[in-house]
C-alpha cells in the first residue's frame, strides 16, 4: 500500500526522503513493503537506535569491519567504489542499509553520486535515501547545507508529523528560526494546518533542492485520531491548491506508519463540476436556479456548499441565462464556463464541456446538479473520503438502497465519457461500470430531491 500510495514504478526509483516526523521508520516501512532488491541509504547521518530498523547494515567504509564482525546482522561493504559483494548482502536480508564511517551512536552518510551507483547495479530494484535530519522532531526546515539530493533522484518525500501541531513551534520543531522565517510567525506560535502547508511548498522548506525533474510528495505522519486527520486533510487541501505545487505535487498521502493500516488517505485533486445550464422547462417562466433560497437563490446555496469542501476547484458550467449565472458564480469566486450544446442534452454535453477544460492534474471531478440546494457540504466530503481512502473512482451516495447525486467520476472514465454520444447521459456511464460504482450511504435523502417543478421547489425550500 505504501509503494502504491507513492506512486512508485517497479524498479528505477530513487527516493529521498526530507523534513521529520518519522521520516526515518517511514522509510524502512517502504523499503520492507517493496520486497527484495531495496538499498537503504543516507547522506547525512543516521543513529545507532534508527539503524535497528535494518535488516542488515553495510558500511562504506573497511574500518567499520570490526563493528561487523560483532554483529552476525551487520555486514562489511568493503568501500565506495566496491559494490561486487552487494549481491550477496541482498540475497541474504532482502534489504539492506548502506552507511559510511560509524563513530559512537551514529553513523555518517554516503557520498550523494553513490545511491545512483547502487541504484545502477544488477539486483538493485529501488534506492531509498534519508537526504537530512530532524534530531527526531516532528518537523524541521533545512539549513544552508540541506539537504542533501542526490541529482538523480526520482521522487523527493517530505514529511511532517501531526504531532508538531501539538505544542508552541520552538518545542517541536527543529531549526525552530528557519520556519518561523518562512510561515512569518513567533516562535512562541503553535502551528496551524496552514502554516505547514506553507513549509511544505516553500522552496526553503519541503521543496529546498528538489532536483528537475523530480516529482514530490508529501506525506502528513503521525495521522492517528479523528481530530489528526481533519487537520492533516486541511494541510493536504492547501498543498494542493498552491499555485506552484501542480508542476510537481501530483498527491498528499496521509499515514501512521506505526499502526496496522499505515496509509490512511491519499489526497489527489477533484474538481467540483456544478451543472447550471438548463432552461427550467417544467419550473414555467422562472429560472428555478435563481429562485430564492433563503437569504441566497437556490445556486447560491449550492456554491456555498461546495466552496465548504476540500475540491481543488471549481467549474460551473452555464447555458440558459448564462450571464446571471456566471454573475453568481463570480460572487462566490468561481469560474464558468459556457456550454453552447446546453439545449441538446443539457446535462452530459456540460459535463462533457466541463472535462475538456480540465488540466492534466485533476484526477477527478465532482459531479453536481445545480438544483440540489439540500446536498451539504458534508455529503459531498463523505465521497471524497471514499476517494481518498480506497482504490474507488467511480462514486455514488445512496440513501435506503436508491442512488442519488453528487457523483465522483475518476480521469480513467474521462475519455469514455466524452464518447458518449448525443441524447445519452452520464448515468449510462455508471450502468456500464456498475461493478466497478462504490456506494457510500448517506444520512438523509438529501441526494435524492431536486426541483424540477414549481411544486418540489414550494415543497423543498427553507
Amino acid at each position: 500500500m505504501l509503494a502504491a500510495a507513492l506512486n512508485l514504478a517497479e524498479h528505477d526509483e530513487l527516493v529521498a526522503f526530507v523534513g521529520g516526523g518519522g521520516k526515518t521508520s517511514l522509510m524502512f516501512a517502504l523499503a520492507s513493503a517493496l520486497g527484495p532488491g531495496v538499498v537503504v541509504t543516507t547522506t547525512t547521518r543516521i543513529f545507532a537506535v534508527q539503524m535497528k530498523l535494518a535488516t542488515a547494515v553495510c558500511f562504506a567504509h573497511a574500518k567499520d569491519a570490526t563493528a561487523a564482525r560483532q554483529q552476525p546482522h551487520l555486514v562489511e561493504l568493503p568501500n565506495v567504489g566496491d559494490l561486487s559483494r552487494l549481491d550477496e548482502f541482498l540475497a541474504r536480508f532482502g534489504s539492506c542499509l548502506v552507511v559510511g564511517q560509524v563513530e559512537g551512536e551514529k553513523a555518517f552518510g554516503v557520498p550523494p553520486e553513490l545511491p545512483q551507483q547502487l541504484l545502477a547495479h544488477p539486483g538493485v530494484r529501488h534506492v531509498l535515501v534519508e537526504a537530512d535530519g530532524s534530531r527526531m522532531r516532528p518537523i524541521k526546515a533545512p539549513a544552508a547545507h540541506e539537504p542533501v539530493i542526490p541529482s538523480a533522484t526520482t521522487l523527493v518525500v517530505p514529511v511532517v508529523g501531526m504531532d508538531a501541531l501539538a505544542a508552541p513551534l520552538a518545542e517541536v520543531a527543529h531549526r525552530p528560526e528557519r520556519i518561523q522565517a518562512i510561515i512569518k510567525q513567533q516562535s512562541s506560535v503553535t502551528l496551524t494546518p496552514p502554516m505547514v502547508a506553507t513549509l511544505l511548498t516553500h522552496p526553503q522548506g519541503g521543496m529546498k533542492d528538489v532536483p528537475p525533474g523530480a516529482r514530490v510528495i508529501p506525506v502528513i505522519n503521525k495521522v492517528e485520531t479523528a481530530v489528526q486527520l481533519a487537520a492533516a486533510r486541511q494541510i493536504a487541501t492547501a498543498v494542493l491548491r498552491h499555485p506552484q505545487t501542480t508542476a510537481q505535487i501530483p498527491q498528499v498521502v496521509l499515514t501512521a506508519v506505526k499502526s496496522e493500516q499505515p496509509v490512511r488517505e491519499i489526497h489527489r485533486r477533484v474538481a467540483a463540476v456544478v451543472l447550471a445550464a438548463g432552461e427550467s422547462r417544467r419550473m414555467g417562466a422562472a429560472n428555478k436556479l435563481l429562485l430564492p433560497w433563503g437569504k441566497t437563490t437556490v445556486l447560491g446555496q449550492v456554491l456555498a456548499e461546495v466552496g465548504e469542501t476540500a475540491v481543488y476547484d471549481t467549474l460551473i458550467i452555464t447555458g440558459h441565462e448564462a450571464d446571471t449565472v456566471a454573475q453568481i458564480a463570480a460572487a462566490h469566486g468561481m469560474a464558468a464556463v459556457h456550454n453552447p450544446q446546453y439545449a441538446a442534452g443539457e446535462m452530459l454535453s456540460s459535463l462533457q464541456t466541463a472535462v475538456r477544460q480540465l488540466p492534466p492534474h485533476v484526477d477527478a471531478v465532482l459531479v453536481i446538479l445545480a438544483d440540489q440546494p439540500l446536498v451539504t457540504a458534508a455529503m459531498m466530503e463523505l465521497l471524497l473520503a471514499a476517494y481518498w481512502q480506497g482504490t474507488h473512482d467511480l462514486i455514488a451516495p445512496v440513501y435506503q438502497g436508491q442512488r442519488g447525486n453528487p457523483v465522483l467520476i475518476g480521469r480513467r472514465f474521462f475519455s469514455e465519457l466524452l464518447a458518449l454520444p448525443p441524447g445519452a447521459a452520464p448515468r449510462h456511464l455508471l450502468r456500464r461500470h456498475a461493478a466497478e460504482l462504490h456506494l457510500v450511504p448517506m444520512p438523509d435523502d438529501a441526494i435524492l430531491l431536486d426541483m424540477d417543478d414549481r411544486e418540489a421547489y414550494e415543497r423543498i425550500r427553507p
